[in-house]
């Protein structure tokens, strides 16, 4: 019974600071004074763009990142998350292909997101397949991904597209209201007047990926801190329900596989999504893919087939009768996931291609 008591004393203080976490996460005015609210505004006309999901985490030892990045991803085991090992790039697994963690072999072999020269063919190759820019993966204002973002955004600067951070809030999220408010404030000062940051009625957009980690009280806290600063942004969200709905200027979804691979209709669920966001007031975009394949990175893997360029067909015919304002494929390069469209040994471009034939019929207007 002592025992007892005195293991519940110890608790306490971890107890404690855990409910004070939990209390200032989902009512994070509780303990500052209140900011005045933030006005939402959802703009009039959402630019009609097809934009891509961008990764800029690879890295090598002779690019500017000077190490293996991403290309050495580990191979996991899933629900826990256990580390079964690494790939190791410096191998070679079949004549001309090292072992490097991705479903499919790039076409110019691995490379350093940070290369210019490697920039330069990513932008160009993203006009030819006729996207609208990129949704850069973005992991907070001082990780490797956010210097990435501002060499891609320079170099994007007089090619005529359009680049914004996907602020990885599903990862972030621990770092409560002050972090993420920090993190979209130095992100906005630093790049948000760049001619090549996505706007919408003149005001940047930035998407924001498991919007639902943080509470709707949280994300009222960080839109009045944003606008207490003078940063005017239009977020878009990724969860649907209405307390959410309610706090962003757009609705988005990151990837179909999900629903592919559960065997839903995903014609239907888009549409749904698309009605719940007009209720609201704000546009929805709803994403494409070619497929999917994480084995050589999960297990229990999740693999969607392309069926010969089938699966991407069909996941452009669900988003055009969705009537999206926007269209987002998943993704350009997460090569680890096997959803790229970017050139790759096995496909060619093949994919660019395609997404150049149904980016011209979604402008027209066709569904």
């Amino acid at each position: 019974m002592r025992r007892a008591a005195v293991l519940a004393l110890g608790l306490l203080p971890a107890l404690l600071a855990w409910g004070l976490f939990r209390l200032e996460r989902d009512q994070p005015l509780w303990l500052r004074p209140a900011l005045p609210p933030a006005p939402r505004r959802a703009p009039a006309e959402w630019p009609r763009l097809v934009l891509a999901f961008h990764y800029p985490w690879y890295g090598t030892p002779t690019g500017p990142s000077g190490r293996w990045r991403h290309w050495n991803h580990a191979r996991v085991a899933l629900p826990e998350e256990r580390i079964l090992g690494f790939h190791d790039p410096r191998w070679e697994v079949a004549p001309g292909r090292l072992d490097l963690g991705t479903a499919h072999y790039p076409a110019r072999g691995p490379y350093d997101s940070r290369d210019p020269a490697l920039i330069r063919e990513q932008l160009q190759l993203a006009r030819e397949a006729g996207l609208d820019g990129f949704v850069v993966s973005w992991w907070g204002r001082e990780s490797e991904e956010a210097v990435a973002f501002r060499a891609l955004l320079e170099a994007a600067r007089d090619s005529g597209l359009r680049l914004t951070a996907y602020y990885e809030a599903a990862w972030l999220w621990p770092r409560g209201v002050a972090g993420v408010a920090a993190d979209l404030e130095t992100l906005l000062a630093r790049h948000g007047g760049h001619p090549a940051f996505l706007r919408a009625g003149g005001v940047p957009v930035v998407l924001v990926y498991g919007a639902h980690r943080l509470r709707p009280a949280a994300w009222d806290a960080i839109r009045r801190r944003l606008h207490a600063r003078g940063h005017r942004v239009l977020l878009v969200g990724d969860a649907a329900r209405p307390g959410w709905l309610e706090r962003f200027e757009g609705l988005h979804l990151y990837s179909p596989i999900p629903l592919l691979a559960r065997g839903q209709d995903l014609a239907r669920v888009y549409r749904e999504r698309a009605d719940a966001a007009r209720t609201a007031g704000i546009p929805f975009l709803p994403a494409v893919a070619p497929g999917f394949d994480d084995r050589v990175i999960r297990e229990p893997a999740t693999v969607v087939d392309r069926l010969e360029g089938a699966t991407y067909d069909a996941t452009w015919r669900a988003a055009l009768a969705a009537d999206a304002a926007g269209i987002l494929v998943a993704s350009w390069n997460e090569w680890h996931e096997g959803s790229e469209i970017e050139p790759s040994r096995e496909h060619g471009r093949r994919y660019l291609d395609a997404t150049r034939r149904w980016a011209e019929r979604f402008r027209a207007g066709g569904g």
